[in-house]
């Protein structure tokens, strides 16, 4: 990732210093202005996973911790193409009653069987902790949704970052995959 930004960056000083060279003629007359190139986007994998037995009616958390400003792309991909997968992301590391409650507050909800595997992008995001929640939908037949399906699932997390984002040799801290339980229950 930094490889690119620092190529782009240095063909803007090599342009730059070209000009400042031609302007030095001895015959005094007036240059055009040296027109400077900025540098583009600079996308790169920030973050790669994959987990097994997923089983269904059971909701994940991942802890992403980005260290600098930028686009976030996730693509979540599992085995059978007729499992429901919901995929979330926001700022708020949910319990059990929030997310069975539907009242975490996400800023990306993806409540579908398709497309597989699911791609989702971010806005800009300021540095900070973000959870990457997934939900194995559990077969409902009245409602015609979800499968009975234990899944291995594959995570993939890329990064964009504009020029004028501070440059960070670590984008991302991936937080192992936890199981969010249900609370517990007092016994007799």
């Amino acid at each position: 990732m930094g490889r690119g930004l620092g190529s782009a960056v240095r063909v803007g000083l090599a342009v730059a210093l070209l000009g400042a060279l031609a302007g030095c003629g001895g015959d005094g007359s007036p240059r055009p202005p040296v027109v400077v190139v900025t540098p583009e986007p600079v996308r790169g994998v920030i973050a790669q996973t994959s987990f097994t037995g997923f089983e269904t009616d059971v909701w994940i958390s991942i802890e992403l911790v980005l260290s600098q400003k930028g686009v976030l792309d996730v693509t979540v991909d599992w085995t059978f193409p007729d499992t429901w997968m919901y995929v979330y992301l926001g700022r708020t590391n949910c319990n059990y009653d929030q997310l069975s409650g539907r009242t975490c507050p996400f800023f990306i909800s993806s409540e579908t069987q398709a497309p597989k595997p699911r791609y989702l992008v971010t806005e800009s995001l300021d540095p900070g902790t973000y959870y990457l929640v997934l939900y194995n939908v559990p077969r409902d037949r009245k409602a015609g949704i979800g499968s009975d399906n234990t899944e291995a699932v594959s995570l993939q997390l890329g990064l964009t970052v504009y020029p004028s984002g501070q440059r960070s040799t670590t984008a991302v801290r991936l937080g192992r995959v936890t199981t969010v339980s249900p609370p517990r229950l007092p016994g007799p």
